[in-house]
């Protein structure tokens, strides 16, 4: 992959405003949704919203990106990040889980969810509980070689079929999955109807990152979009999801959404209980 240098003398160029698709009725997608009080998670929202237009995925070669950035700016595609949430900025608002589930769900069902909206495909999942909100997605957190005989995802380790893999810079598809993050083969995988393995592990011993396509019932795991995650140009709210260098193993974040939940009550209300 070629070296991108930066340009330190020029400011950088404005961030384009996102533009916001339409109905035939004239009303937003977005503004429908925060109309019909999309806070449920896993709400399917039909109706007269307008097809979706996303567009198509990039080239698959991370290397020559469909927008590949000009020469001496930086390129928009992170290795070695991770996702970090903070939950006094959360609002609980769901504008990430609404970006995350229109971009894959046009991915892999597009003829499926033309007219639909839902919240199923999303990788990332904002989870209400009595006074606290939890965002939950995949930590990243991977094995210790030395206690535990691999330095593996856990959720791959345990894979059968090795559906869950580390797609490596210069491979996958820009904007969807490379640089170093997890990628889930659905030819390999043989979906919650057969083995949920991956998911068993993550939410007996680490957190809930895992989810299952409403469709197809194949294994679907954060990509971090290839290293530009969509939930974070979401976000309305600065400092609410940062995307950030990897600092720690994942497991140093990872907790189940209940617990997360109960770990919060307890510093923003001083009180011990459970939840």
């Amino acid at each position: 992959m070629a070296e991108i240098k930066r340009r330190d003398e020029a400011p950088k160029p404005e961030k384009e405003p996102k533009k916001t698709e339409t109905s035939a009725s004239g009303v937003s997608r977005r503004e429908f949704l925060v109309g019909s009080g999309a806070g449920v998670a896993g709400l399917v929202i039909g109706g007269v919203i307008g097809n979706q237009v996303i567009g198509k995925p990039a080239a698959p070669a991370v290397e020559a990106p469909a927008e590949a950035p000009a020469a001496g700016e930086e390129s928009p595609y992170k290795a070695g990040y991770n996702l970090v949430f903070d939950p006094v900025q959360c609002t609980g608002c769901m504008e990430c889980a609404v970006a995350c589930s229109e971009k894959y769900a046009t991915l892999l069902h597009p003829e499926e969810t033309a007219n639909i909206v839902s919240l199923e495909f999303a990788r990332i999942r904002p989870m209400r509980f009595q006074y606290v909100d939890v965002v939950n997605f995949c930590s990243y957190c991977q094995l210790y070689e030395w206690a535990e005989g691999s330095s593996e995802f856990p959720c791959a380790a345990v894979c059968p079929e090795a559906a869950i893999a580390t797609i490596p810079e210069g491979e996958g598809e820009a904007g969807y999955y490379g640089m170093g993050y997890k990628w889930v083969d659905r030819e390999k995988c043989l979906g919650i109807d057969k083995c949920w393995r991956c998911a068993e592990i993550c939410e007996d011993q680490f957190a809930s990152g895992m989810s299952f396509d409403p469709i197809d019932r194949k294994a679907q795991v954060c990509s971090r979009c290839g290293g530009d995650p969509e939930c974070v140009k979401a976000c309305p709210e600065p400092g609410a999801l940062t995307w950030i260098p990897a600092a720690r193993n994942g497991r140093y974040f990872a907790n189940r959404p209940s617990d997360y939940a109960e770990l919060l009550f307890r510093k923003i209300y001083a009180h011990v209980r459970e939840l």
